[in-house]
């Protein structure tokens, strides 16, 4: 699977926050010795919370329910056993790892996931094709919050707000295979901007206003957790008790100081007398939210699926959002949602399911992450990664005692290098992590993240083509895997001469084209043209060699070619590595579905004829 490799330690944070840090930690021990010395808390875990809301079902699950048999993922370290409500048998110090899949940047490989692991029960969303709409100022700043109607017609299709990132997400299936054109209306500030969209046109549309976006300061910012509390989540649970000062600090000494709100909606099962949902209701009070998650405790569960869907009701419907600022949830379980066990909802109305709370989160441009954790089996992560990809997020994994990309190791001769290499143990890293990024889009500092890219360096006994086949096999699989646009397998892809940014490149460009070319044939996914003379081309159609890597070229290029894609490189030098640039093209519009970048060592190349 294509994940991502976080690692948010210590080092990272500054010296201020470590000291914050530091100073939280003291306080929470502080509080730790004078609760064993009997000194009274300030509130005990059995006192009634007049801002607890509490959820329980009219009535039993169906009989007529189905479960279907779940053949579970075993965990690195323990078991969850027959029992949910025993512990996980972790480490009481874990190797704790985090990853990370952005399904929307890798949305080729998404829809393979999905088709490929189809059988899991789940619920259909259909996604598979994707328009993004970028809203803009005239300055090119992201415009949050804007209104974005898409109709056919009299017909309006789909409403929703914008992210932060002036995104809002498109699914044309949705709406039948019958609609070829969709008009966009985009509201913001009393201002409207209307385009017209060709459902087989660009898969990325920027809208712009004329006019500048106001300054962000204090920010709103909703954070809610949707927290599963059954036996097997303790540890994550104490995690975020720990660490919720941290948190709070961390993002309220930012520079946009935002206003900062947290919330719960805590879940167990409809067969859990405690309860099944409870509200803790958003507020910027942290000692009265600390109050409230000091409360819970993980318990109950049992039978594996939980009621996630009564919880994700309770989110979009109950918690009383912010409208101008941005909002993000984080959903933290072990364990997968019940899809066909409950017919109705908790009050005995429709069953409210995973699939209308994304929908309703798109409307309102609510994030949702999803955090797996444990043993999470593959159905758990095939909805879980549904939704956060849905809703314009990202499905976070927590796993137990494995080794990162830079962790040491023996070192091969090709490595990715993915910009988010952070390994850590802490739950709250991630949250902060992802949390600064939304918040980036509102200021004039972007998100600092290292750019991602492959890497061959020669190594001894290991032949140069060996490597070389090993990189180019890795970058054309994610030029495939990040693409915006379903590629369908047999696609015919045409693949073009490297251009050399200096002209002594040349011969290393020729030398890697060849390369590249053997690579190709190993992509399954896409059917290589047969080859043509590129120069009598370049000459009919007066084109320079540079215009072969030009966009607005492939549309030319690609139907001479009898190509639907098309893969262009240019070739730089830079220190003792060439840089590679790899681009896919779509040849009915010209757009770049996907790029990738690969670094190759000196020695890989052919030997400089001047020495």
């Amino acid at each position: 699977m294509k994940f991502k490799v976080l690692m948010l330690g210590a080092t990272r944070m500054n010296k201020k926050c470590y000291q914050i840090g530091i100073i939280a930690v003291f306080i929470m021990m502080t509080g730790f010795l004078m609760s064993c010395m009997g000194m009274p808390a300030v509130m005990m875990k059995g006192e009634k919370d007049a801002d607890y809301k509490e959820s329980r079902p009219d009535k039993s699950p169906s009989k007529e329910g189905v479960e279907l048999e779940m053949k579970m993922l075993e965990p690195d370290v323990g078991t969850r056993g027959a029992d949910k409500t025993a512990s996980s048998g972790r480490p009481s110090r874990s190797g704790l790892k985090a990853g990370f899949a952005d399904d929307n940047e890798q949305f080729n490989y998404f829809l393979s996931f999905l088709s490929e692991n189809r059988s899991v029960e789940h619920l259909n969303m259909a996604v598979q094709e994707r328009i993004l709409l970028k809203v803009s100022d005239r300055n090119g700043k992201s415009i949050p919050n804007a209104l974005v109607r898409v109709s056919s017609g009299s017909k309006q299709l789909a409403e929703g707000k914008t992210y932060a990132d002036g995104t809002f997400l498109f699914f044309p299936m949705e709406h039948g295979n019958n609609i070829s054109e969709y008009r966009v209306e985009v509201i913001h500030d009393q201002s409207v901007e209307t385009v017209t969209l060709a459902r087989n046109g660009p898969r990325a549309v920027d809208i712009s206003f004329d006019k500048a976006r106001p300054g962000y300061l204090n920010i709103p910012l909703d954070i809610l957790f949707i927290l599963d509390t059954t036996g097997s989540m303790g540890e994550e649970i104490e995690r975020l008790k720990a660490t919720i000062d941290i948190i709070n600090m961390n993002l309220r000494a930012l520079s946009s100081a935002p206003r900062v709100r947290f919330g719960l909606v805590l879940y167990k099962d409809r067969m859990d007398e405690e309860y099944v949902t409870k509200i803790v209701p958003l507020t910027e009070d942290l000692s009265v939210f600390r109050r409230d998650l000091d409360r819970v405790t993980a318990s109950g569960g049992g039978d594996t699926p939980e009621d996630l869907q009564s919880a994700l009701e309770d989110a979009m419907k109950k918690i009383k959002w912010n409208s101008r600022g941005i909002r993000l949830c984080f959903i933290i379980t072990d364990a997968p949602p019940h899809i066909s066990t409950y017919r109705k909802g908790l009050s005995g109305g429709p069953l409210y399911t995973y699939t209308d709370a994304a929908g309703d989160a798109r409307i309102k441009a609510i994030k949702i992450f999803s955090v797996g954790t444990g043993g999470l089996d593959l159905t758990g992560e095939y909805i879980l990664r549904q939704i956060a990809q849905y809703t314009y997020a990202k499905y976070i994994f927590l796993t137990y005692g494995e080794t990162g990309e830079s962790e040491g190791g023996s070192m091969g001769s090709v490595s990715h290098h993915t910009g988010a290499n952070y390994p850590t143990d802490r739950l709250e890293a991630i949250i902060i992590r992802f949390t600064k990024e939304e918040l980036s889009h509102l200021t004039d500092r972007p998100f600092e993240e290292e750019e991602e890219y492959f890497q061959a360096v020669r190594i001894k006994d290991e032949a140069r083509e060996v490597t070389l086949k090993m990189l180019f096999d890795r970058s054309l699989s994610q030029l495939v895997d990040y693409s915006t646009y379903k590629i369908a397998t047999g696609t015919p892809a045409a693949l073009l001469p490297i251009l050399p940014a200096q002209d002594e490149l040349g011969l290393n460009a020729e030398y890697f084209y060849d390369h590249l070319s053997r690579s190709l044939s190993t992509i399954k996914v896409i059917k290589e043209v047969e080859r043509k003379d590129l120069q009598k081309i370049i000459e009919e159609q007066k084109l320079a060699l540079t215009d072969l890597v030009d966009e607005s070229s492939a549309p030319i290029v690609g139907e001479i070619l009898g190509a639907e894609l098309l893969i262009v490189g240019k070739l730089y030098k830079k220190g003792e590595f060439f840089e590679l640039f790899l681009k896919l093209l779509r040849v009915e519009t010209g757009e770049v579905l996907s790029v990738t970048k690969a670094n190759i060592d000196s020695d890989l190349g052919l030997p400089d004829p001047g020495l």
